[in-house]
């Protein structure tokens, strides 16, 4: 597959990971009720990570919208898979990002850290690499600072330098805990990926994933974590607590802008 030019990302992000909750019958209304929130969801730079069975309903339903999808793994061996899809195949079918390494995988399936940059490689010669990172049990910060590098380290020698990147930090315990991790450590985290990530062309966005809930994306920031946006589970499917993270993503876009627009120039005395 031929590389193509680097692609802009937005300066506030969210995802969902569906995982296998929607199918057909289901994924109709939830699409719908996005549709209905397509200006706020696209400026917050949302992304929808799917299931193959949906890719179709999804190619549909989010055209013109703003709302971005994409996939939850892809397979990055040369040879033609069997039961798997290669990078252009998911390129082809529409999809603008792939979520590498997700932590359920990494635990059931075995996924290394090297299989995990080999799947950022393909996927980020046509999508946007979501590569998720995280340590698998509750700790002090610095741990959770190594785990995290120690993953991210094989990614970025594998992925080229000017290709976007999205870094999704998601502790695995999380999940289990019910609560997300402690705030001062999601800035530790989100710290050190920026200053890894320092000599990168490409766009590279930081987000939060595990038990993301409103608050938890201000919390973090008021905490000093350089965040770009969050990972949202079950909360993408309960209309009240989306709109609530739409709403912190889009305040962080304004005060973003706001800081970023030029001073008035002063009149002439």
């Amino acid at each position: 597959m031929a590389a193509t030019r680097p692609r802009a990302l937005p300066p506030v992000m969210s995802c969902t990971n569906t995982k296998a909750l929607l199918d057909h019958t289901t994924f109709p209304a939830w699409a719908d009720a996005l549709r209905a929130e397509a200006t706020a969801l696209s400026r917050a730079g949302f992304l929808v990570l799917l299931p193959g069975p949906l890719f179709d309903a999804a190619a549909r339903a989010f055209a013109g919208t703003g709302i971005a999808w994409g996939a939850q793994d892809v397979w990055s061996d040369g040879a033609p898979p069997t039961g798997e899809l290669p990078a252009e195949a998911l390129a082809h079918a529409g999809c603008q990002a792939v979520m590498c390494g997700h932590h359920e995988r990494r635990r059931r399936l075995g996924e290394s850290d090297t299989d995990v940059a080999g799947k950022a490689a393909a996927a980020g010669q046509a999508m946007v690499p979501v590569v998720c990172v995280g340590e698998r049990e509750e700790g002090p910060a610095g741990r959770a600072v190594t785990a995290v590098l120690d993953q991210a380290a094989p990614v970025l020698d594998a992925l080229p330098a000017d290709a976007p990147l999205v870094w999704l930090y998601e502790p695995a315990w999380t999940g289990g805990a019910g609560a997300p991790a402690p705030y001062p450590q999601i800035a530790e985290v989100a710290a050190a990926l920026r200053e890894r990530c320092a000599g990168r062309t490409g766009d590279t966005r930081v987000l939060y994933g595990g038990a993301v809930t409103p608050g938890v994306l201000t919390r973090p920031l008021e905490a000093g974590a350089a965040l770009d946006g969050v990972g949202i589970g079950r909360a993408a499917h309960d209309p009240a607590q989306r709109a609530a993270v739409t709403a912190e993503l889009l305040d962080l876009l304004a005060s973003r802008e706001q800081a970023a627009a030029p001073a008035p120039r002063k009149a002439p005395t």
